[in-house]
């Protein structure tokens, strides 16, 4: 069984009794369900995430499918959203860590091209398959790419002590993120989603350059570069 299918899909529960509340089963039934939509959705494709697939990964009736989501659409956006929450989980609590605003945005993208390499069934579902899914799903992508723009906010407040906020478009972290976003689609698309973290020197250039300049955007972005090649060597 793959990593991600245990990540997200708990053991079926014992059949006849076993003494555990209906809460606790209806909750173990839920996330098996939405464990099953994330892997068929990043393996397979939206168009293969059917009922019928996701019933027989879960193991669960379709009685019990319906109990939950009205149909694959719906199951559809209650995975996206999981998968939005953990990864905005992850990054904010890098984020939250001491620092100045580099580093701290620099561990926000670490974490995330991280997460996404090691969650390719993820990483799928969120950035290839979410195009595929209808408006709503659009609208779920749109609202999650807003929640990164917060991380961005900061650089005017950096910019401003060179004297160049002023310069810098209201749009700027809208066009950043949106940047970063088809970038990582176009690999995740490509089936490269394992290279996602060897961006991070280029990302966080792309994500200072607007706020502090070239050169020191440069500077920046390369120690963050430096460390990845030293922690490779010291693992060699």
């Amino acid at each position: 069984m793959k990593k991600q299918d245990m990540d997200w899909t708990p053991a079926q529960l014992p059949s006849g009794r076993h003494g555990l509340s209906r809460e606790f089963v209806m909750n173990s039934q839920r996330t098996r369900l939405l464990g099953a939509a994330i892997v068929i959705a990043g393996a397979e494709g939206y168009a293969g995430m059917t009922v019928s697939a996701v019933i027989a990964k879960a193991g669960v009736s379709r009685k019990t499918f319906y109990e939950f989501f009205s149909d694959r659409e719906d199951i559809f956006l209650a995975a996206f959203d999981l998968v939005v929450e953990r990864a905005l989980d992850g990054c904010r609590a890098a984020y939250e860590q001491e620092g100045s605003w580099t580093e701290r945005l620099r561990r926000v993208l670490e974490q995330g091209l991280t997460a996404l390499a090691e969650h390719p069934h993820e990483a799928r579902m969120g950035f290839v398959e979410v195009l595929a899914a209808g408006p709503r799903a659009l609208q779920r992508r749109d609202a999650a790419m807003r929640e990164f723009m917060q991380f961005l906010a900061p650089g005017y407040d950096a910019a401003a002590e060179r004297d160049g906020a002023e310069r810098i478009p209201p749009l700027m972290p809208e066009a950043i993120v949106g940047a970063i976003f088809e970038i990582v689609y176009a690999r995740v698309l490509q089936e490269r989603t394992a290279e996602l973290p060897e961006l991070l020197e280029q990302l966080m250039y792309c994500a200072l350059a607007p706020f502090l300049g070239p050169a020191e955007a440069a500077a920046e972005a390369a120690v963050g570069g430096e460390r990845r090649r030293a922690a490779r060597r010291k693992s060699a």
